[in-house]
């Protein structure tokens, strides 16, 4: 996608919080795809092509630490960005971040136009 809209993966287990960034990012114009389990995550991955998968944390069953790193390693889509979405502690976030090859992080507990400036660098990045 260009001018600045990007095709997004949003991956998270919590509905309310899925729904909410969800319709932030679609009221940005970008085009947004949904995963509450991390189990539909690589074919969703490997149908849509998103340049940016927006990756919660703290998800039962497969942090998203280690979904990072195998979707890292699986090397679906090279140009695709991952950026951690948590409310851990930011210490913490960054070490997550370095540890799976995470492309960044991005706190949660913001509001919506900060989600969006701080997306801003990955969806620059992916659409260029």
């Amino acid at each position: 996608m260009r001018n600045g809209k990007a095709k997004i993966l949003l991956v998270d287990d919590e509905p309310f919080i899925l729904a909410a960034t969800a319709r932030v990012l679609r009221d940005a114009g970008h085009e947004v795809h949904t995963c509450e389990q991390w189990a539909g995550v690589a074919t969703t991955v490997r149908n849509e092509e998103p340049d940016v998968v927006l990756l919660d944390y703290n998800m039962p069953a497969l942090k998203g630490d280690d979904l990072c790193a195998i979707l890292k390693r699986n090397v679906i889509n090279q140009n695709m960005k991952i950026v951690i979405y948590s409310s851990e502690p930011e210490p913490f976030l960054a070490e997550i971040t370095r540890s799976c090859g995470a492309d960044g992080y991005i706190m949660k507990d913001q509001p919506g136009h900060m989600l969006l400036q701080n997306l801003r660098p990955y969806v620059q990045v992916a659409v260029a």
